[in-house]
């Protein structure tokens, strides 16, 4: 079906954002709310339309910031670095910061709440937002900016048939992602096998300073000029857990003006500030970091450098890690507190032979991600025709 040629889409005039939309302002006190769970930016995934990830609010070091609270079926906006593409739905109930805008239809007979979060991630929602956007670099949009959006927004019949389609299409997507988990569960499994637990190191394997197996190359540059178009990593651009890399930009495009780390493709890059997010990439391209990362550099005589990625986001190395950093407001580590990091090394050819397993589960990880992007293009696809026609 054309949905584009759908009755009265062609007819439908341009709306603006503020007269459909409503930001909802219902603040709650952190400290004495029934409320459990709290979404940061890091909750957000690059260009989804649900948020799932949250974290619960006892025993968090979340700021005063955090006091507006959202409810199942609202739509988050996230008004800091658009070019990272964070909106989507919730499920749950909880609070987030006065820098994600909580957002509702004024109208359910003029647009629906379920279609919102595909209005935001539609492409021409964040080419206005890159074209609005205020500050040098940690770029933002108040409300009022996102206010005056236009758009074509479809009748409410063909909404109805969009999101059918549209929300099924997510599921297909969610289903191949949890694929993707699968594939990370199957690689820790298969590293317990060869090398046993590394809390109790069953095998007796050598324990190793981490200082021994690899150096922090933190060589900062001031040299924007020399690395205008290198890609700039930020700490927003690396996916917890998984270490993926996602929505960078060059140092240009960034606006960089303050120092940065080197790292190539030698280089696994930790982000120091808040290590409990774990993230852990493995660069296959030279570049600039955040100076919130530090670039490791493997001993390559002894250690494989996917090996110890691997460890780096272990639960092992996360409880040791963590145990430095939480007390503080913005938990961050520093390079004494990773080179006192001791782990179980087995001999190289086992770390290689690991790596290659882990190797096989990324190319496998590469396919199930050809088939979510294109679902993703299938839902640009049908966003498009009818937000430009």
């Amino acid at each position: 079906m054309n949905l584009s040629k759908s009755k009265g889409v062609k007819k439908m005039p341009k709306v603006i954002l503020g007269n459909i939309v409503e930001r909802i302002k219902d603040k709650v006190d952190k400290d004495n709310t029934d409320l459990e769970f709290y979404i940061g930016g890091e909750h957000f995934d690059y260009g989804e339309v649900q948020i799932t990830k949250r974290a619960a609010i006892a025993g968090s070091t979340i700021g005063p910031a955090f006091h507006m609270r959202f409810q199942p079926g609202d739509v988050l906006l996230m008004s800091r670095n658009p070019h990272l593409r964070k909106a989507g739905m919730v499920d749950f109930e909880g609070i987030c910061s006065d820098v994600s805008y909580v957002c509702r239809t004024k109208n359910e007979m003029v647009l629906l709440q379920s279609f919102l979060p595909f209005v935001f991630q539609t492409d021409s929602f964040w080419e206005f937002a890159e074209a609005n956007k205020k500050g040098s670099t940690n770029f933002f949009l108040n409300w009022s900016d996102f206010e005056k959006y236009e758009f074509i927004l479809p009748n409410i019949e063909t909404q109805r048939e969009l999101t059918e389609l549209l929300w099924a299409a997510f599921e297909t997507k969610t289903a191949y992602e949890k694929l993707l988990i699968h594939t990370d569960a199957i690689v820790k499994s298969q590293f317990i096998e060869m090398f046993g637990d590394p809390q109790t190191n069953p095998m007796g394997w050598p324990i190793k300073c981490f200082d021994e197996v690899a150096t922090v190359d933190a060589n900062m540059t001031t040299d924007y000029e020399k690395y205008a178009d290198y890609p700039h990593i930020g700490i927003d651009s690396i996916e917890k857990n998984t270490g993926r890399l996602f929505g960078y930009r060059t140092v240009k495009e960034d606006n960089v003006i303050s120092g940065k780390h080197v790292f190539g493709p030698q280089h696994i890059i930790y982000s120091k500030i808040r290590p409990v997010l774990n993230k852990v990439a493995l660069p296959d391209f030279e570049g600039l970091c955040s100076a919130d990362a530090y670039p490791i550099l493997p001993n390559v005589k002894i250690c494989n450098r996917d090996f110890l990625a691997h460890v780096l986001r272990s639960d092992y190395f996360l409880s040791y890690i963590l145990a430095f950093s939480s007390r503080s407001q913005m938990p961050k580590v520093n390079k004494k507190q990773i080179g006192g990091f001791k782990l179980p090394l087995p001999p190289l050819e086992g770390q290689e032979k690991f790596a290659f397993f882990m190797h096989m589960g990324e190319n496998a990880k590469l396919k199930l991600q050809e088939s979510i992007d294109s679902v993703n293009t299938l839902i640009r696809a049908l966003m498009h025709q009818d937000f430009t026609n």
